[in-house]
């Protein structure tokens, strides 16, 4: 006798509900103050808080995205080159039990509201290290499903007992956001949760925004002494008074030293003394010394961030070759598919699959939510090859060529165009995989050798 594993349905309800954000922002204070930087003069107190991930360093990594233009253009630029690409769902196999999972798990996704937007608030873990969003599950008639997921604050959660300990037990909801105290256990399996890189398992992991942060610190300073510099004109005004003068008698020096910076024509007594080194000196210091900090900066950012320099600034000495241009394109490629693969691991082993054990059980066959991350050269590639191993014996299933190529099942209803016959190649005509002949002519090579080990 089979015995039956029955799966407990998760819980409903909502744990992040609206008051508790009232209540814990307005203790916080990030309603009523715009906390990040403001006050804060040292930069190694914003550094400890930030690699210890301390509550108020998500105030700053917010305050960093928000004001710092070169940090706020480059995430959003990896952003929108992860949520830009086509996404499906793919069955385990070609069985109609599989294909039935996929459709139900396609249909959750599609009923869901602002889907995109929860893919986006889950993209912020790779700039601030975490992202957390939690899930309300609506059961009807047995059947679990998806009534919306909201994203969440990442300083009302840790990891441990205490702020001090490692972050790496369950999840935790602190009942303030400065409490020391780990709050309350809360169910995982109500949240969504993205850990980006978590270095020695610390469940924060680990922020871009972390890395960008001294980079961003030196430019703002080297912009604040440019800007002081260009406010200065021609120089410090120093009037000279004698000992002992009275508090009017100061106040008409300085007024005559800031008259002598911002008026064409002042008139002076006949007692004025200035000190004429200072206008003579103040000028002395090159303003490119300020440009190119802050150029050298803008360079350290975008590479913290996107990997490479290229994209943002051409090159790091504003033009590159073809072959630089390359290389900096293929780093940017890569954060982007490591990126889209950890949104997948996210996606797939914290909602698709706890759908289908609640609605299917744990042996039902488990689709696959991917993203298409190929480049449009690797596709234009990745067909010729196909086309010549099809022409070769190799079988090809339907479920390989929708994943490879992130083309969805059609719906009902959907009208399905007739293909058209392809038209033959020049007869002796070597295939064309590539605009590169080196390249082209190395893939051909590969592909006899391959066509001579099938034939042996």
């Amino acid at each position: 006798m089979v015995e039956t594993v029955t799966i407990p349905k998760p819980p409903t309800g909502e744990i992040v509900n609206e008051n508790e954000l009232r209540v814990l922002s307005y203790g916080a204070g990030t309603l009523g103050l715009a906390r990040g930087f403001g006050g804060t003069t040292e930069p190694t107190r914003i550094w400890q808080a930030m690699i210890g991930n301390y509550p108020e360093a998500f105030d700053y990594y917010s305050d960093l995205e928000e004001k710092d233009d070169d940090i706020g253009g480059l995430l959003a630029t990896l952003k929108l080159a992860v949520l830009g690409r086509e996404r499906s769902i793919a069955p385990a196999d070609d069985s109609a039990e599989a294909q039935n999972v996929a459709d139900f798990i396609q249909q959750r996704f599609d009923g869901l509201k602002g889907f995109h937007q929860v893919l986006g608030a889950l993209l912020d873990a790779p700039a601030y290290g975490l992202a957390i969003a939690e899930i309300n599950y609506e059961i009807t008639a047995g059947e679990v499903g998806l009534a919306s997921i909201h994203d969440c604050p990442q300083e009302f959660f840790c990891f441990g007992e205490q702020r001090m300990l490692p972050q790496v037990g369950p999840l935790r909801f602190l009942s303030y956001p400065s409490a020391q105290a780990g709050g309350k256990l809360v169910p995982e399996e109500k949240f969504l949760i993205f850990s980006y890189n978590p270095r020695k398992r610390n469940r924060f992991g680990s922020p871009l925004l972390r890395r960008a942060f001294w980079p961003s610190w030196f430019k703002r300073n080297a912009i604040r002494f440019w800007l002081r510099y260009a406010e200065k004109g021609p120089g410090t005004a120093a009037v000279m008074y004698p000992q002992g003068a009275t508090d009017d008698e100061q106040k008409k020096a300085l007024a005559a030293a800031e008259a002598l910076v911002e008026k064409i024509a002042i008139a002076v007594p006949e007692n004025f003394k200035m000190v004429d080194s200072l206008l003579t000196t103040a000028r002395s210091q090159n303003p490119a010394v300020y440009e190119r900090l802050v150029q050298r900066m803008e360079l350290a950012i975008a590479r913290a961030i996107l990997g490479e320099t290229l994209t943002s600034h051409g090159s790091e000495q504003g033009a590159g070759s073809y072959a630089l241009g390359q290389v900096h394109q293929e780093m940017f490629h890569q954060r982007v598919v490591e990126q889209a693969r950890a949104l997948e691991s996210v996606v797939n082993g914290q909602l698709v699959r706890r759908l289908v054990m609640w609605n299917f059980g744990p042996d039902a066959p488990m689709p696959r939510w991917s993203i298409n991350t190929a480049s449009s050269e690797d596709l234009a590639i990745r067909v010729k090859i196909d086309e010549l191993l099809q022409a070769m014996g190799l079988d090809f299933t339907e479920n390989y060529l929708r994943e490879a190529y992130g083309r969805p099942r059609p719906a009902e209803g959907d009208t399905v165009l007739t293909p058209r016959s392809p038209q033959p190649a020049p007869s002796g005509a070597a295939p064309n995989f590539c605009g590169d002949p080196q390249m082209n002519e190395e893939m051909l090579a590969g592909l006899r050798r391959m066509q001579r080990w099938r034939r042996d």
